[in-house]
């Protein structure tokens, strides 16, 4: 065989290897039954407190968390963030606070097509949700430090930016470890069917 047709080949033979892995590893990490029972399985208590806002930020510095610049901007916002978490921290008195948290995918909410995000957050208190405190991403992100590769976010009332763009929190992983950004999330932005997000179970029903 001529050297250039053994190189052709060698090149078909990797595509195709590769195709079919990224199959393999979305299907198992998205789709698949056993992939959707460790996703959905996990973190369903949270226990908050004890850090101010100020204090969060540094400790996910600490743990050598990759923080983005928008969610790092979304943790300099005083009104939206600073001030009520740090309220919220005196209220508690040195005491830690659970939060009963679920973890879906925004089709679990009976959506046929993307919502937006006005239209998410408004099915989900429907269904008998409420939205997280927005210190409940760094919270959880400190925590699950097993995630498995990919991504969710933080069902909140969104933090705006330094650009003013409201945003709420996402946790991801990657090759390069774990993640802490911000999502667009103004009320006109739609969000995908798979996405998974986390919201507070109403106080009543812990």
């Amino acid at each position: 065989m001529d050297p250039h047709s053994w190189v052709y080949v060698l090149f078909v033979i990797t595509g195709i290897a590769w195709i079919v892995w990224m199959f393999l590893y979305i299907r198992q990490n998205y789709n698949s039954k056993e992939g959707g029972k460790r996703w959905s399985n996990r973190l369903k208590s949270l226990e908050v407190g004890g850090m101010t806002a100020e204090e969060l930020e540094k400790s996910l510095d600490r743990e050598k968390i990759h923080v983005s610049s928008y969610a790092r901007s979304m943790f300099k916002n005083k009104k939206q963030f600073i001030q009520p978490v740090n309220e919220r921290e005196k209220e508690r008195r040195g005491e830690t606070e659970t939060l009963a948290l679920v973890r879906l995918q925004v089709r679990d909410l009976g959506f046929a097509s993307p919502p937006t995000t006005k239209e998410l957050f408004a099915r989900a208190r429907e269904r008998g949700l409420e939205l997280c405190p927005p210190e409940t991403g760094p919270y959880l992100r400190l925590k699950d430090k097993d995630q498995p590769s990919g991504w969710y976010f933080i069902g909140m009332e969104p933090v705006a930016d330094s650009d003013g763009i409201p945003r709420v929190f996402g946790l991801g992983r990657g090759g390069d470890g774990l993640w802490l950004y911000g999502y667009w999330a103004d009320p006109d932005d739609q969000w995908g069917l798979g996405f998974r997000v986390v919201f507070r179970r109403c106080k009543s029903d812990t």
